[in-house]
């Protein structure tokens, strides 16, 4: 069934349908899923909302902003120690992996390991979290030390051992 034969019931971009197809000058705004399961909650809040925009409290304010200076702060840390443009920075700062093992399969393993698995839970993303705290400062202890590389690339080869087998069980595909 295409938008037409919708009979005006689906808003579209321009304007709303009418029943004989022509459209209507009339904007229409559309309306996202989450306003829908909204609706299904409070209508009174979506109306409210609408009308006068979201009202958040003072905790969720400080916790929105708390987000986005750490979000920079990740950023800049990220930024700093892979250079503009390096894998790293592109895909998603797996700093150690990406040092170690540079842009290639291992890495790919520990990043869908870290999205699919850690990253659903408050324990795994308290993790990410300190993974992103310390991670830049290891990363330039190994550049100053280079005889820890093969260290690390021994113990990380493990760990992805690990990691893709837990991938495999739980049927995901981590990109080999």
């Amino acid at each position: 069934m295409n938008q037409d034969q919708f009979d005006g019931c689906a808003p579209r971009k321009g304007g709303l349908r009418t029943g004989d197809g022509r459209q209507s000058g009339k904007k229409v705004n559309a309306v996202g899923a989450s306003e829908l399961a909204q609706m299904g909650v409070c209508e009174r809040l979506v109306v409210f909302e609408h009308h006068f925009g979201k009202r958040r409290s003072l905790r969720q304010r400080g916790a929105i902003k708390r987000g986005q200076i750490a979000h920079k702060q990740f950023y800049r840390d990220g930024a700093s120690i892979s250079g503009a443009g390096s894998a790293s920075a592109e895909k998603g700062r797996c700093y150690i992996a990406t040092l170690i093992f540079g842009a290639g399969p291992e890495t790919a393993a520990l990043r869908a390991f870290r999205d699919r698995v850690l990253r659903p839970y408050s324990a795994g993303r308290w993790c990410i979290g300190m993974h992103y705290r310390t991670a830049p400062l290891m990363c330039s202890a190994l550049k100053h030390h280079a005889w820890l590389q093969p260290i690390v690339r021994t113990t990380l080869r493990a760990a992805v051992w690990l990691v893709k087998k837990i991938l495999l069980e739980n049927g995901e595909n981590h990109g080999k």
